[in-house]
């Protein structure tokens, strides 16, 4: 117990304050013992600065003459059996205390505690209370809870039993003890370590060889007591060691003040996803696959700030469109609801953007969207999410509001999950509409089940409150960021990419100021390729290239992920009808017709030297059987179509060598 008197000298850091006076209308007066300044007080506060423990007693003065207090701690839980205890004492003590005299004798002691204990067996008699297992106590020791009681001033704590506090010492040797700690902290405080009776084995055997070398005769603790010390290691520095500090940071997490944010749009935190949905593609049918969103939540208020749906993966792309849907109004899309209450007021640049460590965010690009956008990038610890718990939760959410049509479910054993390539049924404009109503309409108006409070009202309280919402004076470099990059050649035929051909004049004059092709950098709009970006290296500067000719009559507004399923029906569409064997058996067709008119020309060409050769020997050359036998006119080997046509192409009569 503490009181506001001389005597009283408590610790500030690492000066001390003694007690000078009390003035009498609720303020005391302290002194700093090293300059002996003056400092004045309000005693509630000072009291509740000592609380709080930012003073802390040193030198309590006595509340009464006699001996000095001995300090006790008070519990922190105590069983019910102790308490028990202390009851029983504490009827003992008080029936003392509460004798008119002021001097109390081991007779008088003995007297009381007989009365006390006459009560308490007719009160066990009667019913009100049950039986003690405890004896009436003598006059001595009641005389010794009195003295331990007021030494204590009158801490009812004191009269507790202190041998469950003792801290008894080891039994074991100090040698043993080393060997204990040097074994444990180096076989099973390590990754993967053993177990604790290997870890035992292992402590055996080195108290026999420690015996063997210095002739000694320790013997090894036992399984139970070594049990007992692997306990006594934190769990946190065991978990650590053992299973790695990521596995112990993740279970033995904890959180205290928080991000600590004050206002709105001072930390959005982005997070990716894979939804657990397969969606369809609204042109053809077809089954698109599981789309990636990318989400920006605000922290403070729990206000959803923007959203983007693509099917290409986290990239700094994806986070620089979601960045600028989060950026730009929303009134047209909000409009575009069939029904909607709310307005979408989300908008403007964030003060801290907080990201993962994904390879995304640890790029050049993303590093200069940070640029572009004049905004810190704070980087999570890894493998610690807790540390972002908004955008986690609002990823939760968004994936807990999609339908059944074409969910993709948790793998169970000995069940059969439904395919949900064939069970989807959602388009992928209906997926993008339902989740905008989700972000603007459904999450703003959720409760907090810890503060009680929605999104929504705490946006539009810190909105009033808050300087109008920033914005970039451009978007052009924006706009180069959030597209997907490549590598490829300018020629006379523009740039291909994709199998789809960009090309412009401007390119081609470029390309004839170089005298040459050149290979240069492209940005594309994976969700649109109805032109791309090509980097002119001499000009320092980007060119828009629109698409030639687009393929499948859609080329406008197809994306990438579009395109590629386009070419996978269409080759699906090729094997079914076997197209691409016969096209191989026409090839084949057309080869052999050309080795057998090749085969005829050589032959004819042989004939044509032996028939130049004759007059010059005796012996006949020419073939018995000629090839073409003679006739007044030349034989066609051509259909009768053929030769109709053929005086349209020969524009010489035909002839024999024999003419």
């Amino acid at each position: 117990m503490i009181t506001l008197s001389r005597g009283l000298v408590l610790r500030h850091g690492d000066r001390q304050l003694e007690f000078e006076r009390d003035l009498g209308d609720g303020r005391v007066q302290f002194k700093y013992l090293d300059t002996f300044e003056v400092c004045t007080f309000k005693a509630f506060r000072l009291l509740k600065d000592i609380f709080e423990g930012k003073f802390k007693p040193t030198s309590i003065p006595a509340a009464q003459p006699g001996p000095q207090p001995t300090g006790h701690a008070l519990p922190v839980s105590w069983s019910p059996k102790q308490l028990e205890l202390i009851d029983f004492r504490m009827e003992f003590v008080q029936a003392v205390l509460n004798q008119p005299c002021r001097t109390y004798s081991r007779e008088q002691c003995a007297t009381v505690a007989n009365q006390v204990w006459t009560r308490h067996i007719d009160a066990v008699r009667r019913g009100e209370r049950p039986v003690s297992t405890y004896k009436c106590p003598s006059g001595s020791t009641v005389e010794l809870w009195l003295h331990t009681y007021l030494r204590a001033d009158r801490n009812a704590y004191a009269l507790a039993d202190r041998r469950a506090f003792v801290v008894r010492p080891k039994r074991i040797s100090s040698t043993v003890d080393v060997i204990v700690n040097q074994i444990l902290s180096k076989s099973y405080l390590s990754l993967r370590g053993p177990s604790v009776r290997e870890v035992h084995g292992e402590i055996k055997r080195a108290v026999e060889q420690h015996n063997r070398q210095h002739g000694t005769d320790l013997t090894a603790p036992s399984e139970r007591t070594l049990d007992r010390r692997v306990a006594d290691i934190p769990p946190y520095i065991r978990d650590c060691k053992r299973l790695g500090a990521a596995y112990a940071k993740n279970h033995w997490r904890y959180s205290l003040h928080g991000d600590m944010s004050t206002r709105i749009m001072e930390r959005v935190e982005v997070d990716h996803t894979l939804l657990d949905i397969w969606v369809i593609d609204p042109r053809t049918g077809v089954p698109l696959g599981r789309p990636w969103i990318t989400l920006l939540i605000d922290r403070y208020s729990g206000y959803l700030l923007g959203l983007y749906v693509s099917f290409y993966g986290p990239s700094a792309a994806t986070v620089a469109r979601a960045l600028k849907f989060a950026i730009l109004p929303k009134e047209e899309f909000v409009d575009a609801l069939d029904e909607h209450s709310l307005r979408w007021t989300a908008m403007g640049v964030p003060e801290v953007i907080v990201v993962d460590n994904g390879l995304e965010f640890h790029s050049a690009q993303f590093k200069r969207i940070g640029w572009e956008l004049r905004c810190d990038m704070l980087f999570n610890p890894v493998r610690q999410p807790w540390f972002k718990p908004a955008i986690e939760r609002a990823i939760k959410e968004s994936n807990r509001v999609l339908p059944s049509h074409g969910r993709v479910h948790a793998v169970i054993r000995n069940a059969v999950a439904p395919d949900p390539s064939k069970t989807s049924a959602i388009i992928f404009d209906d997926l993008c509409t339902c989740l905008i109503e989700w972000a603007s309409q459904t999450h703003p108006l959720s409760i907090n089940a810890k503060t009680l409070c929605r999104s929504w009202d705490l946006w539009e309280e810190g909105r009033q409150s808050s300087p109008p919402a920033m914005f970039p004076t451009q978007l052009s470099g924006l706009e180069l960021l959030c597209g997907l990059n490549a590598y490829r050649t300018v020629d006379g035929d523009g740039v291909f990419f994709k199998y789809l051909r960009f090309n412009s004049e401007e390119l081609q004059d470029y390309r004839r100021l170089k005298h040459e092709n050149f290979r240069t950098e492209i940005r594309f709009n994976p969700d649109d390729l109805s032109s791309v970006f090509v980097h002119l290296p001499r000009a320092q500067s980007w060119l828009n290239v629109p698409l030639q000719r687009p393929l499948f009559n859609d080329g406008c507004g197809l994306s990438l992920v579009q395109l590629e399923i386009v070419r996978e029906e269409a080759k699906k569409r090729l094997t079914r009808a076997n197209a691409y064997e016969e096209m191989e058996k026409a090839i084949w067709s057309l080869r052999d017709k050309w080795e057998q008119a090749a085969s005829r020309g050589l032959r004819a060409r042989k004939d044509a030297k032996l028939i130049r050769m004759q007059g010059l020997t005796s012996v006949p050359m020419t073939p018995s059987s000629p090839l073409v036998p003679p006739s007044p006119e030349p034989l066609m080997l051509v259909s009768p179509a053929m030769q109709q046509a053929l005086p349209k192409v020969m524009p010489f009569p035909a002839f024999s060598l024999e003419d």
